[in-house]
C-alpha cells in the first residue's frame, strides 16, 4: 500500500510538471512581458526608495523613478533603431567584403574560387545574419510597450498587496520569503546591470579605438548579451569580432581585437563579478548552466536572460520550506544557505558546525 502510494505521488509531481512548463512554454508571449515587468517594477520602487532616502517625497520620489526608467528606454529604443537601418543598408557592402576574403584564402590555399564563393554565396548571407540579429534586438525594444504597460498596473496594485497579503495570511514565513527575493533580486540586478553595462563601455571604447563600424550597437549588444550567463560574453565578443574581419579584411585586426574584447570580459566577468555579485547569490554555476539551457528552450533568449533570477527565487523559496532545504543545498555554490527570519539572516553553516561537534562527541 505504502509503495502504491510512493508511486501514485511521484506520478502527480511528474504530470503537474509536465503540465506547468507547458504551460510556461505555449504562454510564453503574454508570460514573458508579465515576468520582465514584474522585476521592472521591484527596479522602479528600489529606484524610489533611494530618491525617498534623500529627503524626497514619496509621491515625487516614484514619479521621479517612473521618469527616470522611462527615458532610458526611450533613449535605448531611438539608438537602436538608428543603428539597425544603417547595418541593413550596409550589409551588401559586407557580403562583397566576405567574397573577397574567400577569393584570397581560395588563392593561398589554391582552391577553385568559383566552387568557394558559390559556397559562401549560397550558405552565409550577411544581410540575412544582421537582419536576424536587429530582428532579435528589435523585438526586444519593440514589446517594452507592452512591459510598460504590464508595469504600471503592477505597480497599482503593489499599493495595496501588502495589506491583501497580511489580511489574507498571518505566516511570517510568506513575508520572509518575498524580502528575501525582493533583497537578492535589488542586489543581482544593481551588480549585474553595474558589470554589464562596465563591460559595454569598455568594449566600446575599445571598438572606437579600432575604428569598427556601429561600435554604439556592438557594445549595446555586449551590454544585454552579459545578462546571458557563461555563454553570452562568447557570443558578445563573437559578433563584432568577426565583423572586423569582414570589414578591414585583415586577420591580424580580428586577432588584436579578440584579444582585447576577451581581456575585457576576462576582467569583469572571471575577476570584479564574481567577487561582487555569485558569492552573495549562493548559486551553483552547473544549476546555472542547466538552467540557462532549460529556460533557453522555453522562453529563448529572454529565458537565457532571466534564468539566474528564476533560479534565485526558486532556491528562496526552497530553502524556506523545511522538507525542501536540502534541496536547496545541493542547489547552492556551497553548503551555507541564507534564510531571512525578519530580523537576522540565519546561515546554515552555523548549525552544520554544531551538526560536526555533536557528531565528533559521539
Amino acid at each position: 500500500m505504502k509503495k502504491h502510494n510512493t508511486v501514485v505521488t511521484v506520478s502527480v509531481v511528474i504530470l503537474t510538471l509536465f503540465v506547468v512548463f507547458y504551460v510556461l512554454y505555449i504562454g510564453a508571449s503574454i508570460l514573458i512581458p508579465f515576468v520582465i515587468a514584474l522585476l521592472l517594477s521591484f527596479a522602479i520602487m528600489s529606484l524610489s526608495n533611494f530618491f525617498t532616502k534623500k529627503w524626497l517625497f514619496a509621491p515625487l520620489a516614484f514619479v521621479l523613478s517612473l521618469a527616470t526608467y522611462g527615458v532610458l528606454l526611450w533613449i535605448v529604443t531611438q539608438i537602436i533603431n538608428a543603428n539597425v537601418q544603417d547595418i541593413i543598408k550596409q550589409s551588401p557592402v559586407y557580403q562583397e567584403k566576405l567574397i573577397s576574403i574567400a577569393r584570397k584564402i581560395a588563392v593561398y590555399f589554391s582552391i577553385d574560387q568559383t566552387n568557394i564563393v558559390s559556397e559562401i554565396t549560397s550558405k552565409i548571407n550577411i544581410e540575412g545574419i544582421i537582419s536576424t540579429i536587429a530582428a532579435g534586438v528589435t523585438n526586444i525594444v519593440r514589446s517594452t510597450g507592452t512591459i510598460f504597460f504590464f508595469t504600471v498596473f503592477i505597480l497599482l496594485e503593489l499599493r495595496f498587496f501588502w495589506r491583501k497579503m497580511s489580511l489574507i495570511t498571518e505566516n511570517k514565513q510568506i513575508f520572509s520569503i518575498m524580502e528575501q527575493i525582493r533583497q537578492d533580486m535589488k542586489t543581482y540586478f544593481v551588480i549585474k546591470t553595474a558589470t554589464s553595462f562596465s563591460t559595454g563601455l569598455l568594449s566600446y571604447i575599445v571598438l572606437l579605438v579600432f575604428g569598427i563600424d556601429f561600435a554604439l550597437f556592438w557594445a549595446f549588444l555586449i551590454f544585454l548579451l552579459n545578462y546571458i550567463p557563461t555563454i553570452g560574453s562568447i557570443i558578445a565578443v563573437f559578433f563584432p569580432v568577426v565583423f572586423s574581419m569582414i570589414q578591414f579584411e585583415s586577420f591580424s585586426i580580428f586577432a588584436l581585437l579578440l584579444m582585447s574584447l576577451s581581456l575585457v570580459q576576462m576582467l569583469i566577468g572571471n575577476f570584479l563579478e564574481p567577487r561582487f555579485l555569485w558569492n552573495k547569490l549562493n548559486v551553483s554555476p552547473l544549476v546555472i548552466l542547466l538552467s540557462l539551457l532549460f529556460w533557453g528552450q522555453i522562453w529563448w533568449v529572454v529565458g537565457m536572460l532571466l534564468c539566474v533570477p528564476i533560479v534565485v527565487i526558486i532556491n528562496i523559496i526552497l530553502a524556506h520550506i523545511p522538507a525542501t532545504r536540502s534541496i536547496a543545498i545541493l542547489l547552492s555554490e556551497k553548503w551555507n544557505i541564507k534564510i531571512w527570519d525578519g530580523d537576522s539572516l540565519w546561515k546554515s553553516r552555523f548549525m552544520f558546525k554544531k551538526m560536526k561537534k555533536k557528531i565528533l562527541k559521539k
